[in-house]
């Protein structure tokens, strides 16, 4: 008997060692596979209900520029500007339509759309997403991030955060919001904040200043976080700008901000503890790259020769190869394209006529 009693009490303690809170990964924190697709989210034109989602198959080298469109017999709506895959599920942020569209990630068919609406039913214009633990987190430009349950695809939660949040990312139970401010530009009253949230209270526990304007928001695998500011103009004289953008990074362990001096950011993303820079630069495509493990600019421009970028709008690397793809939006009204290079920044392809103004992708295995 006491024997049984000891074995009963050594299976528990095995059990809840393996159940415990240390062992749970989320699947944000799973290594890359290799992708078999690559989904485009192309945000369209200002006021024209023209957002979109393509499928992009690698092993046909086939692409469907109206994936959504055919498997819904409609369109995204107005003014796509975010999207994140978490679980079987892709979660699309459309702004001016004020919705957050639920799309399974192999059919492309809606699930759900969610009306992203204040209390007293004003269009809480949403910016940007980033997920964890069963949630997904938006920003909207009411001044808010609400939560949404992936399990019953409702929301379920609203914190206040600073004035037109943008960026949001997570990392280590904390949820990081960059607050732009961005709607007083015609004054310049910008803010200049990164909110910072516990993710189980959901509460915000305080702000880090980190200069006017902030945009995006990246951690690193130590936790450290960054920001990149955009280029604020004279109010004027559009043509000039008074405060250039910039690269910045918010040590946790010390609360420090330090700022990367030599990169001037335009758009940006984290991939493999490397932060891959499409710098601020009207004559030509350059990509710097940052180590954020050892603190130093691998490389000032990751492209050298002709780029074969018409107007560079946004950027992604997939993890697994670290393959480098260019959005460029081409600028005349027609379909953009995605431009591919090696990690060495050797062209590799051209992907033609995507959507309008593409802005983001996801690689799906």
């Amino acid at each position: 008997m006491k024997k049984n009693f000891l074995l009963i009490l050594l299976f528990t303690a095995v059990l809840f060692t393996a159940c415990g809170p240390e062992t749970i990964i989320d699947e944000t924190e799973l290594p890359a596979k290799e992708a078999k697709r690559l989904i485009i989210l192309s945000e369209g034109s200002l006021n024209h209900n023209n957002a979109s989602l393509a499928m992009y198959d690698f092993t046909a080298q086939k692409l469907d520029n109206k994936f959504f469109e055919t498997a819904n017999n409609r369109g995204l709506g107005d003014t796509a500007n975010d999207m994140i895959k978490y679980g079987s599920k892709i979660y699309v942020v459309v702004n001016v339509s004020s919705t957050v569209e639920i799309v399974d990630a192999k059919t492309g068919k809606s699930l759900k759309q969610i009306p992203m609406k204040t209390a007293d039913n004003k269009a809480k214009q949403p910016r940007n997403a980033a997920a964890y633990g069963g949630k997904v987190y938006v920003t909207s430009f009411d001044d808010t991030v609400t939560r949404i349950d992936t399990t019953s695809l409702a929301i379920d939660g609203s914190v206040q955060v600073g004035r037109d949040p943008e960026g949001i990312c997570i990392k280590n139970n904390k949820i990081y919001v960059a607050n732009s401010g961005g709607l007083d530009y015609s004054t310049g009253n910008f803010d200049y904040t990164v909110s910072v949230i516990d993710l189980h209270s959901f509460k915000e526990e305080k702000k880090i200043e980190v200069g006017k304007n902030p945009y995006q928001v990246f951690a690193d695998s130590q936790g450290d976080v960054y920001v990149s500011t955009r280029d604020i103009y004279n109010s004027s004289d559009w043509t000039k700008i008074d405060v250039p953008a910039s690269f910045k990074k918010i040590n946790v362990s010390t609360g420090k901000v330090e700022t990367i001096a030599t990169i001037s950011p335009n758009k940006f993303t984290i991939v493999n503890d490397k932060a891959y820079v499409l710098v601020n630069n009207y004559t030509k495509t350059i990509i710097a790259v940052y180590d954020c493990l050892n603190e130093k600019v691998v490389t000032n421009n990751l492209l050298s020769g002709d780029t074969e970028i018409a107007m560079p709008y946004s950027i992604a690397v997939d993890a697994f190869n670290e393959d480098v793809f260019v959005m460029d939006a081409i600028g005349d009204g027609s379909y953009g394209n995605i431009v591919c290079y090696d990690k060495n920044g050797k062209y590799k392809y051209k992907i033609k006529g995507v959507g309008l103004y593409p802005n983001n992708t996801l690689f799906l295995d």
